[in-house]
């Protein structure tokens, strides 16, 4: 599959089955699938959301962060890839930075493959962004503590 139909497939997927802040069951399983595929060690500290890591060639750990969660909307939207779930809608986008956050995480694995993963690289998909509950969970878990992050960009569309 080319990475457009990658992109195309999964943002849609996504689209297509949002679930509000703690409640990301099936869009973290969706992810842990999608990171045992690519055979990408991960943890999951919290119920919802999912943290993976790949280790690069340097002792530099920079972390991509995006948001899973989903808004209480109804869609109103025409289109073969709307949601499925009443009242619930990937209003903000979080389904695109899912997606392009995925698509990163695989171009790291291949880069580490070929053993050319410059750095250590911490992928988080952050539960309840729109609640902001997810980012609290995540770092009282301690989670993050092993991993030496020095930096966390959020993957975000325009």
């Amino acid at each position: 599959m080319s990475e457009l139909e990658f992109v195309k497939n999964t943002r849609r997927y996504l689209h297509q089955h949002p679930e509000l802040s703690m409640q990301e069951y099936e869009t973290t399983l969706y992810i842990e699938d999608f990171l045992k595929q690519l055979n990408i060690p991960y943890e999951r500290p919290i119920q919802t959301g999912i943290i993976g890591y790949l280790e690069g060639n340097s002792s530099h750990t920079i972390a991509y962060r995006a948001d899973i969660d989903a808004l209480p909307i109804q869609e109103v939207n025409d289109v073969p890839y709307k949601s499925t779930v009443d009242q619930v809608m990937h209003a903000c986008g979080h389904d695109g930075h899912t997606t392009a956050l995925m698509l990163f995480t695989q171009r790291c694995k291949a880069l580490y493959d070929k053993g050319e993963l410059p750095h250590n690289v911490v992928f988080i998909f952050q539960p309840s962004e729109e609640t902001e509950a997810g980012a609290n969970q995540l770092i009282q878990s301690n989670v993050f503590d092993k991993y030496h992050i020095e930096k966390i960009y959020g993957v975000h569309i325009m």
